[in-house]
């Protein structure tokens, strides 16, 4: 079983990379976030707390959670970061832009996983050099309270990458689904 890293990123926060946000700091896990909208501060504030409201009213814990660092850059997010979360907007050229900078700036044995409903991994890691590393990892909304995740594979993911996801994505309790071929 993996354990959690100690320190997560997450480029982009609209509706899921926020709720990714809430997971992860709910499962007392320092949270890095680049996002340029104005309105990053504000949506993370409003998910965190509909996050809490939802874990408390369920009888889980939320007295441990991990810090929030805003960030002003994707590199600086990224920093130490074990486990990279994009969820930028559905645009191909917004995606392969992010996921180049992340490619670029995050540690080697960090694992990069993208939230994108419409990509194929495949398409995706095109704009890396290390796409042996890359999944997509699509949850279901809203991600801090519904614990499935599908975890796909690119043509160049590792199989040591799919398990490290897998495991990861346990580890922050949720039920991992192994999509075995690229839709």
């Amino acid at each position: 079983m993996a354990e959690l890293p100690a320190r997560a990123a997450v480029v982009g926060c609209g509706v899921i990379g926020a709720a990714w946000v809430a997971r992860l700091r709910l499962r007392s896990i320092d949270v890095a976030v680049y996002d340029p909208s104005q309105t990053a501060s504000e949506v993370l504030d409003a998910v965190m707390a509909d996050a809490v409201a939802a874990w408390a009213a369920l009888g889980l814990a939320t007295d441990q959670v991990g810090s929030l660092a805003i960030v002003d850059s994707v590199a600086e997010a990224v920093d130490g970061a074990g486990l990279v979360q994009e969820s930028v907007p559905e645009r191909i050229d917004i995606k392969h832009s992010t996921l180049a900078a992340i490619d670029d700036a995050a540690q080697l044995d960090a694992l990069v996983a993208s939230s994108t409903s419409g990509y194929q991994p495949s398409d995706l890691a095109t704009a890396m050099n290390y796409p042996e590393r890359f999944v997509v990892a699509h949850p279901f909304n809203p991600v801090y309270l519904l614990p499935l995740v599908e975890v796909v594979g690119g043509n160049q993911t590792s199989l040591g990458t799919i398990d490290r996801a897998m495991n990861t994505y346990r580890a922050l309790g949720m039920h991992p689904l192994h999509v075995r071929k690229e839709i």
